[in-house]
């Protein structure tokens, strides 16, 4: 079934040999094409949205929802995000994004980078029927003498749709067009008093919620065309998706040889469209300062499983270009962009999440500020912290089901306020290992006594206490690196879990001057 709104609904027959269909549709029958509208005699229009907003539902559910994100700079695409989330909704708003799964690739143009590092977080914080700070004023979240101070309402046209209610197609103008208020059109179910569908366009805008990413850059125009449309489940009209498009005039490095001016245009779209199931999130919880798309993802180890045979919705055409871009050569994605790499000769993220493996880690590194004064407590425990998480998820797809787990070290809730010495080192590194080891054996447990992915959370809680309990005992022995014997008795667990000789590595018990 094709459902468009100002469209009539067609049903589509699909054969399993065809992909890709082309579909036309008709309009509806119009009760009224055209109508000419005195100052005077439109107060009715700004009643009617009053309306709409006093009888606004608070209906509260959740939903899939499917998130896509591209940038072109010209006709050249140079970003991609794209992501699934649980979303929650209450009413016409999108209150919140849980990640499921996610990913992302860029490609660099005249050896720069762009990204879109919170556009999700700006789409859910953009709300219909409340005050947007850092977006332009729409008609619905001002008072009535307030919304007929500054818009002016047209009627374009009403028809009847399928279950014989009246919709009325409404246009909105702002009497000030200085970038500071939306102008676009708002479809109403006249019969309920219920908003269908509503589009947001402003040019030249002096509010948004963008920033430059570096101190020598700058913002000198930014456009919006956005849209967004509203389904009834359970009798209630709410949150459905959006197309969100923006056009950046970006101005990088000014002031230097090297300053530039370019035009960047990104369209995004958010699609909640699974209203009866959710995702199973993976058990780790991003930390709040990793609040942008970007850190999120790097957060959440690349499931190759997920992104493999997930059967969800998506966006798709004829090239399946997204997986052309991600996979392309020219491409860093997120299982290499918060890595170093020749361009950019460093990571183009500090203080990314790492995944355990068999190189060291450094904390100068990876922690945030390990370099600020130690706290006043004497309570020498109180001077450190390493945040080391266990990250599993857990797909379904026809009869085979994927467990796949990592030990993710967090450098938002890390530090160590004592000197870093090798001892520190070794100290950090073996309770990183401690952790990946506890990991494998979870994994495995898993593995073998999950039968079905509702017992999960009752098996992982008893594993993820075991967890704590050895990474406590770890601590109190080792007490940050000074206890050789205990050091010694680790290390030797470690090395035959894993084969790493940290002692020998790192050389923290070595007498001064011995080689």
């Amino acid at each position: 079934m094709v459902i468009f709104i100002g469209y009539e609904t067609q049903v589509i027959k699909l054969t399993a040999q065809q992909d890709i269909y082309t579909i036309y549709l008709n309009e509806s029958i119009q009760l009224l094409r055209e109508v000419v509208v005195t100052p005077n005699d439109n107060l009715y229009l700004f009643d009617l949205l009053i309306k709409c907003r006093s009888k606004a539902s608070s209906f509260q559910t959740n939903a899939k929802a499917y998130y896509e994100l591209k940038t072109f700079r010209d006709e050249q695409q140079i970003e991609l995000v794209e992501g699934y989330y649980n979303a929650a909704i209450s009413g016409y708003e999108l209150s919140g994004l849980t990640l499921k799964a996610g990913r992302l690739a860029m490609q660099p143009y005249d050896n720069r980078f762009f990204a879109s590092m919170e556009s999700s977080t700006a789409i859910t914080a953009m709300k219909l029927l409340s005050n947007n700070s850092n977006f332009p004023d729409s008609p619905l979240e001002l008072s009535k003498k307030e919304m007929r101070k500054n818009f002016d309402l047209s009627l374009d046209k009403k028809y009847v749709d399928d279950n014989a209610d009246s919709i009325y197609v409404i246009s909105y103008e702002p009497v000030d067009t200085a970038g500071l208020f939306f102008k676009g059109t708002v479809w109403i179910n006249k019969t309920n008093n219920t908003i269908l569908k509503i589009t947001l366009n402003c040019h030249h805008c002096k509010k948004y919620p963008f920033q430059p990413i570096f101190p020598g850059d700058t913002i000198s125009n930014v456009s919006f065309a956005i849209a967004k449309t509203f389904i009834t489940q359970q009798g209630h009209t709410i949150f459905n998706h959006i197309d969100f498009t923006y056009i950046i005039d970006y101005r990088s490095r000014v002031g230097e040889a090297y300053a530039q001016s370019y035009s960047i245009k990104s369209n995004a779209i958010l699609y909640a469209y699974d209203f009866r199931n959710t995702f199973l999130i993976p058990t780790f919880n991003v930390t709040d300062g990793a609040y942008s798309d970007y850190r999120k993802i790097n957060a959440m180890p690349y499931n190759d499983f997920f992104w493999r045979y997930n059967d969800e919705y998506r966006l798709k055409d004829g090239d399946n270009s997204n997986e052309l871009f991600f996979n392309d050569t020219y491409s860093f994605t997120n299982k290499t962009i918060f890595k170093s790499n020749p361009l950019m000769k460093s990571k183009l993220f500090q203080h990314p999440y790492i995944q355990w493996s068999e190189d060291r880690v450094f904390f100068k590194d990876i922690a945030i500020d390990t370099s600020a004064a130690s706290p006043s407590a004497d309570v020498m425990a109180d001077k450190y912290n390493l945040g080391v998480k266990l990250f599993v998820d857990i797909n379904t797809y026809q009869d085979s089901t994927s467990i796949f787990s990592a030990t993710i070290f967090d450098p938002y809730v890390s530090f160590y306020h004592l000197p870093i010495d090798n001892k520190a080192h070794c100290f950090i590194n073996m309770y990183f290992d401690i952790c990946e080891i506890e990991r494998r054996k979870l994994e495995s447990e898993l593995k073998s006594s999950l039968k079905d992915v509702k017992q999960f959370e009752k098996i992982y809680q008893g594993l993820e206490t075991r967890f704590q309990l050895i990474k406590t005992q770890y601590l109190k022995d080792a007490d940050r690196g000074t206890n050789e014997p205990e050091m010694k008795k680790w290390n030797t667990f470690i090395f035959d879990q894993l084969g790493i000789n940290n002692l020998a590595i790192f050389k923290p018990f070595w007498a001064l001057g011995e080689r």
